[in-house]
Parts: C-alpha cells; sequence; structure tokens
C-alpha cells in the first residue's frame, strides 16, 4: 500500500504482508502492525504530512492506528475509505457500507452516495473546495458519481478506478486502468499502455513533482513498475553572437558593413536573408524582416 510514509512530498513502495501481520516501507522500515483478517488503511490521521500505519478490523469493526487508539468505527462488511473529507489537513475515520451505499464518515455524519456493487473513489476532484470528495465507480454502467460535482461516463466494467493527479495541481482526475490490456485512460489526459493482467495499480506521485505516476506492483513477483512523469521545459534557446566587426546589427545572419557607402541588393550576394530595423541600407523594403527576397 503505497503512500507518502516518509513525509517528502512523494510516495514509497510499500506493501503489508497478511501472514506475519508486518508492513514493509521501503527506506523507512518494517513494522508488526495488524492480523491476517484486517484490511490496510493508512492514512495521515494526525495532520503532520506522513501516512500512518493503520488497519481495519472487520471482525469487530475497529480501527487500530499505530502510535494512536483502538476507534470502533464500521463493521464487517465494510470498506476502509479513510481521507480528508473536512479539508482540515488530517484523515478522517470512514467506512463505505456497500450493502445499503452508505458512507460513514466519523465526526461528520452518515451520507447515502452510492448502491450496491459500486466501488468508492474518494479523491479530491474539486480544487476550489480542498477537501475530499465522495465519489464511487460504477463498474455495470462505467459511470462515476461525484458527489457535489457531476457524473461522468468514463470507463466499462472490469475496470479499476484509479483516480489522482495525473495532469498535475490539486485537483485528481478521474482514470480507469483496464486489467486485460494493461491500459491507462485518463479523462482529460493521455492514454497510456502500462502493467498487464494481475498487476495492481497504484497511481500517485512517487517522484515528488506534484504528478501522478502510474505505477503497477506484480504479485507473482513481488515487483513495481513504475513510469513517471518526468516534467519536460522548453530550453532557453541562447543569446545570438555579437556582430563581428564591421557588421551591421540589423543583419545577424550575413556580415554587411554599416552605411557608408549606401548599398543596394544587386551589391551583395546575399538573398532572404533575416532584417532588424533600423535596417540603415534598406534591404527590408516591405518591412516583412527578410531583405533581399527573390
Amino acid at each position: 500500500m503505497a503512500a507518502n510514509y516518509g513525509g517528502d512530498a512523494r510516495r514509497e513502495l510499500a506493501v503489508w504482508r497478511p501472514g506475519n501481520g508486518t508492513w514493509y516501507v521501503r527506506n523507512v522500515g518494517n513494522y508488526q502492525w495488524g492480523v491476517s483478517t484486517d484490511l490496510p488503511a493508512a492514512a495521515d490521521f494526525t495532520g503532520d504530512g506522513k501516512a500512518d500505519i493503520a488497519v481495519f478490523r472487520p471482525s469487530n469493526g475497529t480501527w487500530y492506528l499505530r502510535g494512536g487508539s483502538a476507534i470502533k468505527w464500521g463493521q464487517a462488511g465494510d470498506v476502509p475509505v479513510a481521507a480528508d473529507y473536512t479539508g482540515d489537513g488530517k484523515a478522517d475515520i470512514a467506512v463505505f457500507r456497500p450493502s445499503t451505499g452508505t458512507w460513514y464518515i466519523r465526526g461528520l455524519g452518515n451520507i447515502r452516495w452510492g448502491q450496491s456493487g459500486d466501488v468508492p473513489t474518494p479523491a479530491n476532484y474539486l480544487t476550489a473546495d480542498k477537501k475530499v470528495e465522495l465519489a464511487v465507480f460504477r463498474p455495470s454502467m462505467g459511470t462515476w458519481y461525484v458527489r457535489g460535482g457531476s457524473t461522468y461516463s468514463w470507463g466499462q466494467s472490469g475496470d479499476r478506478p484509479v483516480p489522482s493527479t495525473y495532469t498535475g495541481g490539486a485537483a485528481s482526475s478521474i482514470a480507469v486502468w483496464r486489467p486485460g490490456s494493461g491500459v491507462w485512460f485518463v479523462r482529460g489526459g493521455d492514454t497510456v499502455t502500462w502493467g498487464r493482467n494481475g498487476d495492481v495499480p497504484q497511481a500517485g506521485d512517487f517522484l515528488g513533482n506534484a504528478k501522478a505516476d502510474r505505477v503497477v506492483w506484480r504479485p507473482s513477483n513481488g515487483t513495481w513498475y513504475l513510469r513517471y512523469e518526468v516534467p519536460t521545459t522548453t530550453p532557453t534557446p541562447p543569446p545570438p553572437p555579437p556582430p563581428s566587426s564591421g557588421c551591421d546589427s540589423s543583419y545577424p545572419g550575413v556580415c554587411l558593413p554599416p552605411p557608408p557607402p549606401d548599398l543596394d541588393c544587386g551589391d551583395i550576394p546575399y538573398r532572404n536573408f533575416v532584417v532588424f530595423q533600423p535596417d540603415p541600407h534598406g534591404f527590408d523594403g516591405n518591412f516583412d524582416g527578410i531583405g533581399c527576397e527573390l
């Protein structure tokens, strides 16, 4: 379960091993936390910019936060969906109940949004409020329902919802990963093939450049495959070299002396060359920036 455990603005590779209840976080450490029937539910519950290790235990509906408390919230069959729903910088303990399509958010209330068969996809889709919005993906229709936003047709049955910040900025883009072809479809973004059937998609910012990378974890060999979104910039062209001695700066691509004497096109061997004003020889009669045009 990749997340920003180190507080360095990028996600660390991480897995939770149910067999021994141990979290293995790359470059951070290994932590024994949980039992085999738990569900991993890491999030930043304290607001310190780091994801906290946590599990939700369906058998007793209890959350166990490492370094925190045990909190009763939920029941068997619920899906843990901890996120910052209030915009205070801290993740709120929450569950989505597929049987009723109801979200139970601790400290906020119970909200009906969705139905049986929906997949919860909370994310910050609306940049203005800086809060995570309730949202579900309905595989049977390939439709997204974002509370406070709109309804979007994006995907098909069998797709895995992977909303994230693919285009940069705070807003998450609606996206799906198609296991059969390994293709990522990002609404308003590009379509990329990365991964294969059996992989687990793990979209997020692994590079620390505020853009989500397409990443898959392959359980068959325990390998992560990261496709980085590397920012590119257009290089600034170097300034033109200073004019050579005896060459007028109005004609940077050729070497023509300033007047006197005054020259005409018939007096020089150059054609179709760049002209900057004031053009003392008058080679650019129509002022289009080209001198002695053929």
